[in-house]
């Protein structure tokens, strides 16, 4: 199984397929991306999100100091992506709470 570069989030117990595509909509409008896998587990395996960075920012670490201007610019860019993301995590928890 591959982890998403930025996060996992807990598939809903009902109504996955339109969390998918509520969540594949909203990190999509920010180049992210989302992927469902099906994790192993002793009692049976479970569906979770896997939701990845742009792929131009997943090699950036924010709280690195930059000498290089690019570098710099695409570490605020992610910080500024993050901000986005966060937004999205908690109207997906509010949206989906109940099935989560």
């Amino acid at each position: 199984m591959k982890y998403g570069t930025y996060t996992t989030f807990d598939c809903p117990t009902q109504k996955i397929d339109e969390a998918k595509k509520w969540l594949s909509e909203k990190f999509e409008a920010i180049d992210g991306y989302v992927r469902q896998v099906s994790n192993p587990h002793d009692f049976g395996s479970y569906p979770s999100f896997e939701i990845d960075y742009p792929f131009e920012l997943k090699n950036i670490d924010e709280d690195e100091f930059y000498e290089d201007d690019e570098d710099e610019r695409l570490a605020q860019k992610k910080e500024e992506w993050h901000k986005k993301a966060n937004i999205i995590e908690e109207d997906y928890s509010k949206k989906f709470e109940k099935y989560l």
